[in-house]
């Protein structure tokens, strides 16, 4: 009986922590609304660095991704990893490691119909500050370093 009952104390405890403590993911997306605006390149290492606006991919719903310009993107925001069938394409393995100051996002492309296509993909975005933005994407190498502009 004892054995039960602290057993039922502890799942009760851990359910408890669970609901309690809010997601890396949900502690990213109100940070990431504060940073959303307008920003001038201050450094670049590759023509896929440009003056940009950060935004949200939807504003109703977050979790759909983000945005700097046209050409990076961060979508469909989760929590662990995820993969899905691109169909005529590959299976795409998605997972996203929030942190205090930015996101890491790696892809990796798996069974793709044409073995040319499989390949890991690492890029991140961290926050510097109030008014800094740096991305990183591993393969091509690119650095960019963003500055927001005022309202």
């Amino acid at each position: 009986m004892k054995t039960l009952l602290l057993a039922f104390v502890s799942l009760t405890f851990i359910s408890a922590s669970a609901f309690a403590t809010p997601s890396n993911k949900s502690r990213f997306i109100p940070l990431l609304k504060t940073k959303l605006g307008d920003y001038k390149v201050v450094s670049a290492s590759s023509s896929l660095c440009v003056d940009s606006q950060l935004s949200l991919i939807n504003p109703v719903y977050p979790d759909a991704g983000f945005k700097l310009g046209s050409q990076i993107v961060f979508d469909s925001l989760h929590n662990g990893t995820r993969t899905t069938k691109k169909p005529d394409f590959c299976f795409v393995t998605s997972s996203f490691k929030y942190k205090s100051d930015g996101v890491d996002n790696s892809l990796r492309m798996s069974r793709c119909v044409d073995p040319v296509n499989e390949k890991t993909i690492r890029q991140s975005i961290e926050f510097v500050g109030n008014t800094t933005v740096k991305y990183t994407l591993d393969d091509p190498q690119v650095q960019c370093t963003f500055e927001k502009q005022a309202d």
